[in-house]
């Protein structure tokens, strides 16, 4: 079987799609973590009508195996993938304001 018989096949007898993969945390779609975004939302949409400056301060470890960008999953999947952490790594803050300000700082890390 060649690689056009197993894509045709997954796509009209399976029915599933070669789709973007999206990393997400487990939890991070769940009702209460839609609801709680949303009124983060507003409040940032009110202070921003008062002309508040608004700093928003964001960590990301760089720390990932799995670079997976596409994968093969049904329609009615979320298409995600599980992230798993591993050791050294490297920590990027960052931050970016109202007024269009980048800030950012990197430090590593190592628990050995």
């Amino acid at each position: 079987m060649n690689v056009k018989e197993v894509s045709d096949m997954f796509r009209k007898e399976m029915g599933f799609r070669y789709r973007k993969v999206r990393k997400t945390v487990p939890g991070a779609n769940s009702e209460r973590c839609l609801v709680l975004r949303q009124q983060y939302a507003l409040k940032m949409i009110s202070l921003l009508l008062e002309g508040k400056r608004i700093i928003n301060v964001d960590e990301t470890w760089i720390n990932e195996t799995n670079f997976t960008r596409k994968a093969w999953c049904s329609t009615q999947s979320s298409g995600t993938v599980p992230l798993k952490a591993v050791q050294p790594a490297l920590a990027m803050i960052t931050s970016l304001d109202s007024d269009g300000h980048i800030h950012f700082a990197l430090s590593h890390s190592n628990t050995d």
